[in-house]
């Protein structure tokens, strides 16, 4: 489902891209939840959750990158690539800090919330705004999951 984001963003379909991103990331809350409570969770089945998620997220900055791109938007398309990058080192951060025994599922900006923001910004048609502020807060957050390690560590 997460795929229908870029195709909407390309074709400028801002509602159409926070619909798909709303109900792509709905379903991604509640597959964890079911394998929990069906009792078909595992070690392989977190990371392969974990795993989808990531290129999950990726699709959807491609879209980021896609639009900007057709615009001939250099900044922003420098943009989109950097705050994917910082979203990715969040949810990096957090893996490598439990790889450590550290729990870190600290920071203003975890992965729904990034979804939510940039669903926001896709509903109001101003997704560069929204990009910036996900950029911010996810380069917060990155920040605080590595003082939360360096201070357990």
């Amino acid at each position: 489902m997460t795929v229908l984001v870029p195709i909407s963003m390309v074709q400028g379909k801002w509602a159409a891209a926070g619909g798909w991103l709303l109900f792509a990331g709905f379903f991604d809350v509640l597959d964890g939840s079911l394998a929990r409570n069906g009792a078909l969770s595992g070690r392989f089945g977190a990371f392969l959750d974990s795993t989808l998620d990531r290129f999950s997220e990726a699709v959807v900055f491609a879209g980021f990158l896609l639009y900007y791109y057709h615009q001939q938007d250099s900044r922003n398309l420098l943009l989109a690539f950097i705050v994917c990058i910082l979203s990715l080192m969040v949810s990096y951060a957090r893996a490598r800090a439990e790889g450590l025994g550290v729990d870190c599922e600290v920071g203003l900006l975890p992965r729904p919330g990034r979804v939510i923001l940039l669903a926001i910004g896709f509903f109001a048609a101003q997704p560069t705004v929204f990009l910036y502020a996900v950029g911010v807060l996810s380069l917060i957050t990155v920040l605080q999951r590595i003082y939360r390690v360096w201070n357990k560590a």
